[in-house]
């Protein structure tokens, strides 16, 4: 099967590959004799050809056969690599015998990452394939992509034959021994440096022994001899250092960070190294890059028996880092710390000094151990008669830091040993006394413990008590700590104004509000006319505003603001502009549902407007004593304003809105509709009556108009007249109130043009005008008047909706056709050109207008094409017949589709708006009603509160037939949260966290107890309790804002 010779497996193998791989060289033989040449050479989905698979298999007899037939040995694999590397690489030296007995063979090619096969053979000591591949052209001299030469890879691999076999073919051709061995590849590292890091000690004797520079550096200045203190290669580092014939002394050589060998024997503790050193003559006191010496190094890597060595030696302990920081800096900082060091230390003549001296920031070693809370050596510090009263350049003393990071057993050892109570309410810099800092971090338990020891509540330099700061971090159990302990201080005053319930509503820590107004904290302003709930609302603290929303004092939080403030206002205002879900959720809490079965005919929900309207009486009290006006209707306003859609349609605020209109807006919106239809009805019995026929065959041109009920006509003449008359002065009334704004609104143009049309309509009563002229106007303005009048009934709920949208849908209409005029402008003057010689198309003019009505449908196509064109009168007809069907593919079928594309897919985007705007001129409406009418009227008619019985009827008699026709469709909406469910599993999992983080701290307890009875030391228990990582990531959190 032919055919089947052209298959390939899943690995885009060929039947050749797996016949070279599995040595069937008849097979192969009738594949190669049935093939192309190219299928010698053809790879699989691995990038390796049929001779890949051969070696790989160290099939002989196939590589030979492939290679005699023609096969390509220099293809490399996906992975850069030919069939040679892979027999080098497998010490399949037969087949390197093979591969360069051919003649296309590339001895030197370069695989992945530029390595030779000499550089392979020598990689994995392959000393039999090196001496072939050298004999056969191998370049000894070439370098991989990192520099590195075939003397590199012996030394690094340990292939000693190898070596001699490289060193001896670089003397054939010119290469010195001395000089070879030295070679550096790009890094500049030299095969002794690849020795000494494969820590061979028969390849470093050998490089010596030909001749490899012991002190020769690499880029970064390290020499072989630090790459042997490094690993603590003693012996190593020894026979190095015999052989060493330079005048230089090499002990103390410096590396690229100015680290001599005992540096780096000190920073992985290799003892036996370091005493060999010091006994050559090694600078002990020698200072690195960073300032540090070999014991402060070893001291900061916890290398503590090379520090006591060095102590020994006599080390200088007075030397210090480029930070200030002596040896016992760094040793308290260390686990363990002090306990580490021999006794004979704390014996030194120079300890006193030590344990005094401060670092850059002013710090002692006690302010260390503070800082790292053990407890071991803050005692030893102590004995050793250490001041307590130390202060960095901060001012902060060790217990300053203790209190800080929650050093509970340390701030205990410190307070035993102060004679009186001063350092405990002194202050640093910022005037934060320990009980500050504590509070600021949450530790509960040092708080606790200093209030007990006598630390007073004082307030820092910018006037924050211990509460500010537990607050602001929103630790309750601290703030609860403090304020079983000073009742007052949930009023205090910062320099900005702030309680510490500002504080925790600006960051949002909602717990800690809820703590302080149960803890009846004073809801005081600060400086900036800014309660609480203000700073909670503006920073988007949504939990904290919902957390107050739900308390108990909500009412006197939202009625705690100033009146005069222009940036703090009314709480419910601000929620509308940046917070409107939490607004949602006052709105549902206003929803009352009655106990009895939603199907009962006494099921009620009561509608609560309290939230939405300033008090009637508390309006007047405010005008008439402080001069200030509260708008009607203000929270609505300002959903408008900020279009809040989803608060507007909430069913409290549409029944508040159907509860004014039915107190007053559908009364006063029916007598406006009653006053305009006094001007429209006489003027549609005008035009009905009227025959403009009958005139214009009359022999006058100017004249009144000419009617058997004459007396009827002129009723009704001078009803329009005085109805248009009315409408000017009410426009101008208007105009004078809104100014700009009435300009602005296209609307006041079409009631002057109705106005203005109707007067010179009726005019004949007064003047002579042409009657043209006058059924001219006549017909402008009773299509304006009845379409106005479809404005009038947008206030009605159930026309309101679609009356918006239809302009919505005229507006993108207009703006379309306003685009595609040009076109119809160009076909119309096309046909024009085309079919001049019809009636229909018989100037410009008259030739748009049939385009345009060709656009709808009516193209005559009988009339204006066929019938021409039989009967030979059609000018062009190729051509008229072109534009025709151009025409009908453009206009008719391209533009409707469009019209109805948009209209279509725009149509949810146009119902919500219309229902905003529909909702926005409601609120319009209501609020200049308000404003007219009088306060004994709206005491009436205004209701705080209604009760709904939705399973009864809400009207009866005509006010049901008029609430079916123009009434309010209430439907009231499923007040429940889409986000709610998801909130309150968030609240639950919150609370399952707290008590599994309770348990897990009882447990911990309950074992330390158990290691303490059973006697079991562990480093762990030098550590103090509150150096956790919750602790440490709220410490890192704060101090980034702080900065």
């Amino acid at each position: 099967n032919r055919e089947g010779l052209k298959k390939l497996d899943p690995l885009n193998a060929t039947p050749l590959h797996h016949a070279a791989g599995s040595g069937q060289l008849e097979l192969m033989q009738m594949i190669m004799d049935d093939s192309s040449f190219e299928a010698l050479n053809v790879t699989d989905s691995s990038g390796n050809t049929p001779l890949h698979w051969a070696t790989k298999k160290q099939q002989t007899e196939s590589v030979k056969l492939l290679l005699s037939r023609g096969a390509n040995p220099n293809i490399l694999n996906s992975n850069m690599v030919s069939p040679l590397h892979w027999a080098v690489m497998y010490l399949f030296n037969d087949l390197v015998q093979i591969f360069l007995e051919c003649s296309i063979t590339d001895v030197n090619l370069e695989g992945e990452g530029g390595n030779t096969p000499i550089l392979v053979a020598c990689y994995k000591d392959n000393s039999e394939a090196l001496k072939l591949l050298i004999e056969n052209g191998g370049d000894i001299a070439k370098a991989n992509n990192m520099g590195c030469m075939p003397v590199h890879a012996a030394a690094f691999s340990g292939s000693k034959v190898c070596l001699e076999i490289i060193i001896k073919r670089g003397e054939e051709l010119g290469y010195s021994p001395e000089n070879h061995i030295n070679f550096t590849n790009n890094g500049k590292c030299s095969p002794l440096h690849l020795a000494v890091q494969s820590r061979d000690l028969e390849m470093i004797k050998m490089c010596i022994e030909y001749g490899a520079q012991i002190d020769l550096k690499q880029n970064d200045n390290c020499t072989a001899l630090h790459f042997a203190a490094t690993q603590g290669a003693t012996e190593i580092l020894k026979l190095m250092m015999s052989s060493y014939t330079g005048e230089e002394s090499i002990i103390n050589a410096l590396d690229g960070n100015k680290e001599t060998l005992l540096h780096r024997a000190a920073l992985f503790d290799h003892y036996e190294l370091a005493e060999y050193l010091i006994s050559k003559g090694a600078n002990i006191n020698s200072v690195d890059i960073e300032g540090r010496t070999p014991l402060l190094l070893a001291t900061s890597c916890a290398s503590w028996k090379i520090v006591n060595l060095l102590l020994s030696k006599g080390a200088n302990v007075e030397l210090k880092d480029l930070l200030g920081r002596n040896f016992l800096h760094l040793t308290v900082l260390q686990p363990g710390g002090l306990q580490h060091l021999n006794e004979d230390f704390f014996k030194m003549k120079h300890i006193s000094d030590l344990i005094t001296e401060e670092d850059q920031e002013g710090c002692t070693p006690l302010h260390y151990a503070c800082k790292q809370g053990v407890p071991l050596s803050v005692n030893i510090l102590l004995e050793m008669n250490v001041s307590i009263y130390a202060k960095s350049r901060d001012k902060k003393s060790p217990l300053h830091f203790a209190a800080s990071y929650g050093r509970i057993n340390t701030c205990l050892r410190l307070l035993e040993a102060m004679e009186d109570t001063r350092l405990l309410n002194e202050g640093d810099k910022k005037g934060m006394t320990p009980l500050h800092l504590a509070a600021q971090n949450g530790h509960e338990k040092v708080v606790q413990f200093l209030l007990k020891k006598g630390a007073l509540f004082l307030c820092d330099y910018k006037g924050w008590t211990a509460l500010h700061h537990a607050a602001f971090g929103g630790y309750t159990r601290t703030m609860q700590i403090i304020l079983n302990t000073n009742m007052k201080a949930t009023d205090k005053v910062n320099e900005e104004g702030n309680t510490a319930l500002h504080l925790a509503a600006r960051e949002g820590h909602a717990k800690a509000v809820k703590l302080l107004l149960d803890d009846s904290a004073k809801i005081l302003l600060n400086r900036a006319e800014a309660s609480f709930l203000h700073e909670a609302i503006h920073n988007g603290q949504k939990d904290v505003v919902n957390a107050v929303i739900l308390h108990k004092r909500w009412e006197e939080s939202i009625t705690t603001f100033s009146h005069h403030s222009s940036i703090n206002k009314c709480a419910i205002l601000e929620m509308v502009e940046y917070l409107p879900e939490c607004l949602k959720l006052v709105l549902d809490n206003c929803i009352i549902e009655s106990p009895d079965e939603k199907g009962s005919k006494d099921f009620s929900i009561e509608y609560n407007f309290r939230y939405l309207q300033c008090p009637l009486k508390l309006k007047k009290k405010f005008k008439e004593n402080g001069g200030i006006i509260y708008e009607p209707l203000l929270a609505l306003n300002a959903m408008v304003r900020h279009n809040r859609v989803e608060l507007l349609s909430h069913p409290v605020c549409t029944e508040y809105l159907l509860m004014k209109w039915m107190a007053y807006g559908f009364r006063a919106h029916i007598l406006n509709l009653a006053v305009y239809s006094l001007g429209l009805i006489p003027l549609t019995l005008l035009i009905t009556h009227l025959e403009p026929d009958v005139c214009f065959n009359a022999t006058l041109k100017y004249g009144p108009f000419d009617n058997k009920d004459s007396n009827f006509i002129k009723v009704c003449m001078s009803l329009v007249f005085i109805m248009s008359l009315f409408g000017i002065c009410k426009e101008l009334i208007q105009l004078f109130q809104q100014k700009l704004n009435y300009l602005l609104d296209y609307s006041n143009l079409l009631d002057w043009t109705i106005y203005t049309t109707s007067i010179i309509f009726v005019s004949s009563l007064f003047v002579m005008l042409p009657i043209r002229l006058q059924w001219d106007c006549g017909a402008i303005a009773i299509l304006l008047a009845w379409t106005n009048f479809l404005l009038y009934l947008q206030r009605f709920e159930n026309y309101g909706i679609y009356i918006v949208m239809f302009w919505e849908i005229l507006r993108t209409l207009i703006r379309i056709v306003i685009v595609f005029f040009f076109l119809m402008l160009a076909f119309g003057l096309s046909f024009y050109v085309l079919l001049g010689s019809q009636q229909t198309y018989g100037t410009p003019y008259l030739s748009v207008m049939q385009t345009f009505s060709m656009m709808i449908g009516d193209n005559n196509y009988r009339e204006a094409f066929l019938e021409p064109m039989l009967a030979d009168k059609l000018p062009f007809p190729f051509l008229s017949f072109i534009i025709l069907i151009i025409f009908s593919m453009l206009i008719p079928i391209l533009l409707m589709n469009l019209l109805i594309g948009l209209a279509v897919g725009d149509i949810a985007e146009v119902q919500k708006f219309a229902a905003m705007k529909r909702i926005a001129m409601q609120v319009n409406l209501h609020t200049n009603l308000e404003k007219k009418l009088p306060y004994w009227f709206l005491s009436r008619v205004d209701q705080e509160s209604i009760v709904v019985y939705p399973n009864k009827p809400r009207y009866c008699g005509f006010m049901t037939v008029f609430q079916y026709c123009f009434g309010w469709d209430n439907t009231a909406s499923d007040t429940q949260s889409a986000d709610t469910t998801l909130e309150l599993e968030v609240l639950k999992q919150k609370y399952r966290l707290k008590d599994i983080a309770t348990l897990v701290e009882k447990q911990h307890n309950l074992l330390k107890l158990v290691a303490q009875k059973m006697e079991i030391m562990s480093e762990a228990e030098d550590e103090d309790p509150n150096d956790s990582f919750q602790n440490k990531f709220r410490k890192e959190q704060l101090e980034h804002k702080n900065s």
